[in-house]
């Protein structure tokens, strides 16, 4: 996979053209704000995706590396598209590329074995586990300029009432906030996309801007 981002980062007259080529027939194209404020803190302008999107970053948490701006060139995310269109993007292209990494999700497997189904990094793969949906979730709006939170808690279903440890997300979109399981909606026909309430067999936990598996280093996976 090319690493387009370093090709893509230029001047913004440069490409009004292209803003317009890539935009659809029926909606105008939105040029990219210079900044955008999520987490309580401004996210810069770094470039641009091939289809005149802005890619956001900021120091303190910068999710714009190549692989995400890969990724979301992948879901042909363009600059005529809304906020709302783009979570919807990123829903369907995560349920398409990713399978449930079932070997992973077994009782006692350490992510620190293979982190790849439990980080963005699913997105230089093709499998994840609830932990990796989120994740990439997140990466790729907070790319976008999209605020977008890694929640943690317990699902319940028929077969365990105890619970199960579960990731999924949540965003802010205009001016109100949405629950989202990419993992739970891969196979279930977009049940759980964007409600304000969640939904009532998920009990929330906790909200992190970044998880604790995300704050550790890992390094690339060379064989990929």
């Amino acid at each position: 996979m090319k690493k387009l981002f370093a090709l893509i980062c230029l001047c913004a007259t440069t490409l009004i053209n292209t803003h317009t080529v890539n935009a659809t027939k029926d909606a105008a194209p939105i040029f990219p704000a210079s900044s955008k404020t999520i987490y309580g803190r401004e996210y810069d302008l770094k470039g641009f995706t091939l289809g005149g999107a802005g890619v956001y970053g900021n120091p303190q948490n910068d999710r714009s590396m190549d692989y995400v701006v890969d990724a979301i060139n992948e879901a042909g995310i363009h600059n005529a598209m809304t906020d709302y269109e783009k979570i919807q993007k990123i829903n369907d292209y995560l349920c398409e590329k990713l399978d449930y990494a079932s070997y992973a999700a077994k009782e006692n497997f350490s992510y620190k074995e293979d982190w790849l189904p439990f980080t963005d990094y699913c997105l230089l793969g093709d499998a994840a586990v609830c932990a990796g949906y989120a994740e990439a979730f997140q990466s790729m709006c907070c790319a976008l300029g999209i605020e977008c939170w890694y929640v943690t808690g317990y699902v319940y279903q028929k077969d365990n009432a105890d619970g199960i440890y579960h990731a999924w997300n949540r965003v802010a979109l205009d001016g109100r906030s949405y629950y989202i399981d990419v993992c739970w909606n891969d196979g279930s026909d977009n049940a759980y996309f964007l409600s304000e309430a969640g939904w009532a067999d998920h009990e929330i936990g906790q909200e992190h801007e970044t998880y604790k598996i995300s704050g550790q280093t890992f390094p690339m996976p060379a064989y990929l």
